[in-house]
């Protein structure tokens, strides 16, 4: 692996929470705002998982994950934690949404909030993302900088952060159950690995 990282990826506080307790191993993304035109990418394979709280709300998540998370925009901290690595392990594209019922329960959100990103501004499909997740040993405090505001899903750090001795959250007998299970329930078949900067919708 990796000894230091610049990049890190934005996603809701309560789904870092649980990729970092090993209670999923995937994602779903569309692409953030300004991102539609040309589709969401993988523009690094290896990254921190940044926290974010824009539009995050109880009412999108699966009722597991429904709790107090203190509104759907809470204020910006000038500071962030950095406590989750991750490495992309397969992109699969989704046309189908049929295909992601069998994974209800498997990530935070609900199926309605995947209905709607499936098919947000009328062009369907979604991305899944199935990610090796590590754990830093010291987590690393940055400024919350204003560079990093916006609705994008990629963050360029200001300056590269170690990774050095990060820890699975699984190991590997465990994490290759889990993807060969989002296999099986999905109806997915040959795997996808991506390649940086890979476009997709």
């Amino acid at each position: 692996m990796i000894g230091q990282c610049q990049y890190a990826l934005k996603e809701w506080s309560v789904t870092i929470d649980s990729l970092f307790a090993g209670q999923q191993i995937l994602l779903l993304r569309k692409g953030g705002i300004h991102e539609q035109r040309d589709g969401f990418k993988v523009e690094h394979r290896d990254f921190f998982l940044f926290p974010s709280y824009l539009h995050q709300h109880p009412r999108a998540l699966h009722a597991s994950f429904q709790f107090d998370l203190g509104g759907p925009n809470a204020s910006k901290t000038p500071t962030v934690v950095l406590n989750t690595f991750a490495r992309v392990q397969e992109l699969i594209p989704i046309s189908n949404v049929e295909a992601l019922r069998g994974l209800d329960g498997l990530h935070t959100l609900n199926w309605a909030t995947v209905m709607e990103r499936f098919s947000y501004r009328n062009r369907p499909g979604l991305n899944l993302l199935l990610l090796r997740v590590y754990r830093l040993p010291v987590p690393h405090q940055i400024q919350n900088l204003e560079s990093y505001d916006g609705c994008v899903s990629w963050v360029e750090l200001e300056q590269s952060l170690s990774v050095t001795d990060a820890e699975p959250v699984l190991d590997g007998g465990v994490f290759e159950d889990h993807v060969q299970n989002i296999r099986r329930l999905a109806d997915l078949t040959s795997p996808v690995t991506p390649a940086l900067g890979q476009e997709h919708n």
